[in-house]
């Protein structure tokens, strides 16, 4: 096998699909098997692009250390645990302050509601921040309903968000926004084995979609093989094109 990479990263990750739809092609369609066993695709060859697949298809395509800080693990475990409990509880607040206090349920679900991953930190932080502001009396906006807001905040305590869960939600706020720890030293990711075997799979495809492109004819049996496609229908007649005669190193 030649070892120099003759084909860009880009042309390399993509042989693999590219591959599994020729061979696909050529199972399929008895007059393309026959036209490249005339020209001189055997069974071992097939089996050669079959072997030389399956063995990127293996390897991953992004093979990273599995590395873990533990600061990192419990920012990831802070955002699920927000994740999961904004949509029940804002719920079941929001129901709470919608009967008994319709403008203090309006102050603190204003654009606010149930979301996933980081916009669920973002929410939560929120809502922390203005039932703070109802018990405080803390915004000057609504300095005229002072005593009626600490009042909301109390019966929101007595539902459940007491300060000890403002306090742990809180925490998870500020375990969820970071900083995490820095790792030691980066880990080093080898991919020159995959690009590798990647680029021998490649000059198998080059090798005989280039023969398939000379002795195929019919262009909807290029298209199973992945060696043509149809025009969109914004073109006229929705016509095939063939694909380039090959790739070529500088792709």
């Amino acid at each position: 096998m030649n070892q120099e990479l003759l084909y860009s990263q880009e042309v390399l990750e993509g042989t693999p699909e590219r591959v599994t739809k020729f061979l696909q092609g050529v199972g399929a369609l008895p007059i393309v098997r026959t036209l490249l066993a005339q020209n001189g695709m055997t069974d071992d060859d097939i089996k050669e692009g079959r072997a030389l697949l399956l063995k990127c298809l293996a390897e991953p395509a992004d093979p990273r250390p599995d590395v873990h800080t533990e600061s990192a693990s419990a920012q990831r475990a802070a955002v699920a645990e927000l994740d999961q409990w904004d949509e029940p509880n804002f719920a079941r607040f929001g129901a709470t302050l919608r009967r008994h206090d319709r403008s203090a349920h309006d102050y603190v679900f204003h654009d606010l509601k149930p979301a996933a991953g980081p916009l669920a930190v973002q929410g939560i932080a929120t809502f922390l921040a203005r039932i703070d502001a109802l018990e405080t009396g803390a915004d000057p906006a609504r300095r005229a309903s002072k005593k009626a807001d600490a009042a909301a905040a109390k019966l929101l305590e007595s539902r459940g968000l007491t300060a000890a869960e403002r306090k742990r939600l809180k925490k998870l706020v500020d375990v969820a926004l970071g900083p995490t720890s820095v790792l030691d030293e980066l880990p080093k990711v080898d991919t020159s084995a995959r690009l590798l075997s990647l680029n021998e799979l490649r000059g198998w495809f080059d090798e005989w979609s280039t023969t398939a492109r000379a002795v195929v004819k019919k262009r909807s049996d290029r298209i199973r093989l992945g060696l043509a496609v149809r025009k969109s229908s914004t073109n006229a007649g929705g016509d095939v094109v063939d694909g380039a005669a090959s790739d070529t190193a500088t792709d």
